[in-house]
């Protein structure tokens, strides 16, 4: 591994929300993207607390791939130029993690 970038990303909702972070990568080699829930909490005594997270578009050398809300949790591409994730919650206090690993 020849470097990695890290991000720590949260959304808050006491009804349905939906947001999408973009981060360009300059890596010119292999990129591997993971993403993953670290936490979600309830914002009200609701019991319809749910979260997700996923990647939602990668740009590459395989071109524009859009895998849309409920997108894969790990992507290996290479020439990565720019990857989206998008976290969805309901009810819910989530956070999560983006670990952008270079090769």
């Amino acid at each position: 591994m020849l470097g990695q970038s890290l991000n720590s990303p949260w959304a808050s909702s006491s009804g349905v929300y939906t947001h999408t972070w973009t981060y360009q990568v300059t890596h010119p080699g292999r990129t591997i993207v993971e993403v993953a829930l670290t936490s979600v909490n309830s914002v009200d005594d609701d019991d319809g607390t749910f979260a997700r997270f996923g990647v939602s578009q990668v740009v590459s050398d395989s071109g524009v791939e859009n895998f849309g809300d409920d997108g894969p949790p790990v992507v290996a591409r290479d020439g990565v130029t720019s990857v989206s994730v998008r976290m969805f919650v309901v009810n819910s206090f989530a956070r999560g993690r983006v670990s952008r690993n270079f090769w």
